[in-house]
């Protein structure tokens, strides 16, 4: 026998139901059989047992998926409150560990509630280290961290910092009671960073444990251009060595030795926690048009998604790790390049929104931002700063 027309007498019912029409004005669904009425979703028949949304208005308690716009239940009832508060808790946040990594029955945690909105983004009581710190970028956040309140410890390849941009440093560091350091470090060297970084948590535990090291902002890197044609394994390998490799080994070094002396620490903002801030770049993003710059792309590419599976790693154990990506930036470099290769200049201009290369001046602010408590719930992003030149 075949079972056939026992498969099709079993579908049979559902096919009729499903070409019911829909309820009208001229259909009611008093009308409609039983059995359509429960085939059609919650948005359109209200069941007993349906959860109800949780809001603060004066209306009645409608399904979840009642297909209401949630504007029409705004708040307009004041002594209707549902949900988490909206006031932060008062008293220290609950201990994160395993076994308590929901805190529902507490509400919020809220450790930053006491502070104003400028204090979110001091440094003070505190020490950042910065890889490419003798000159560029690097001093240029040097100088940044220090008038937030934080001592430096500078390093670079070369053999003295940049004057006199390093004297300036030193004469603000001096007017406000801060240390500014600098050491010569290869950051390909693993033994030789380890050794640096280890010295420097050392060297400040015991000089000035008030302002223990809670940051580090990695920006030596190189860059050639060159036909990607023409690159020897050499000199692709350095760029991905010095940029990519050296950024891994400094941001490794840097963890091992906050590990090793907050062995407990989960990282919530405001309570010690750490932050890595790594130089990307938006030629992490793009290829740029005018230059032929394949491997120092690809190394930047790389750190944006280092940062990522660092971040995976390290964020519940105290280190938030997160990239800025800048745009073209005005230096001796860039000053050289449109010398060398003027027609990079209008091709440069016309690919930023806002028609200008930057200033170094303008990453003051984001990586202050980025190492500062102001960006507590920030982990494994890039910051994107290139005056629109990846959104067209």
């Amino acid at each position: 026998m075949s079972i056939q027309p026992r498969i099709l007498s079993a579908l049979r019912p559902q096919f009729r139901y499903a070409r019911v029409a829909l309820p009208s004005r001229s259909r009611p669904m008093s009308l409609l059989p039983q059995a359509a009425k429960a085939g059609f979703s919650s948005s359109v028949l209200h069941r007993k047992d349906q959860p109800k949304a949780a809001h603060p208005s004066k209306h009645e308690s409608r399904p979840l998926r009642s297909g209401e716009p949630v504007a029409e239940h705004v708040k307009e009832d004041e002594s209707k409150r549902a949900g988490l508060p909206e006031e932060p808790m008062e008293g220290p946040p609950p201990l994160y560990s395993s076994a308590t990594s929901h805190h529902l029955d507490r509400g919020p945690i809220a450790p930053l509630a006491a502070l104003s909105a400028h204090e979110l983004f001091f440094l003070k009581n505190r020490t950042i280290l910065i890889t490419g710190g003798g000159r560029g970028l690097g001093l240029t956040i040097a100088h940044a961290c220090l008038e937030s309140g934080a001592s430096v410890r500078c390093m670079d390849l070369l053999p003295e910092p940049s004057q006199p941009q390093w004297k300036l440093a030193e004469d603000l560091a001096r007017s406000k009671g801060l240390q500014i350091s600098y050491h010569q470090l290869d950051v390909t060297d693993q033994d030789q960073v380890h050794q640096v970084f280890s010295d420097l948590f050392a060297t400040n535990s015991q000089e000035t444990p008030h302002q223990p090291i809670r940051g580090l902002f990695t920006s030596a890197g190189i860059q050639i251009m060159m036909s990607a044609l023409d690159y020897s394994t050499e000199k692709f390998r350095k760029v991905i060595d010095v940029d990519l490799t050296g950024t891994f080994l400094c941001a490794q070094a840097f963890a091992k030795e906050w590990f090793k002396r907050h062995p407990d620490m989960d990282g919530r903002a405001g309570m010690e926690g750490a932050s890595i801030a790594m130089t990307g770049s938006m030629s992490g993003h793009i290829a740029n048009l005018g230059i032929e710059c394949a491997a120092y792309n690809a190394s930047k590419a790389g750190v944006n998604q280092l940062a990522k599976n660092l971040a995976l790693e390290w964020s519940k154990k105290g280190i938030r790790v997160n990239t800025l990506s800048p745009g073209y930036i005005r230096t001796a470099l860039t000053a050289a390049q449109l010398e060398e290769k003027p027609e990079l200049n209008k091709i440069w201009l016309q690919g930023s929104l806002l028609g200008r290369l930057s200033t170094p001046d303008e990453f003051r602010g984001p990586v202050l931002y980025l190492l500062s408590d102001a960006s507590s719930f920030m982990t494994g992003s890039d910051l994107l700063v290139d005056g629109g030149h990846c959104a067209t």
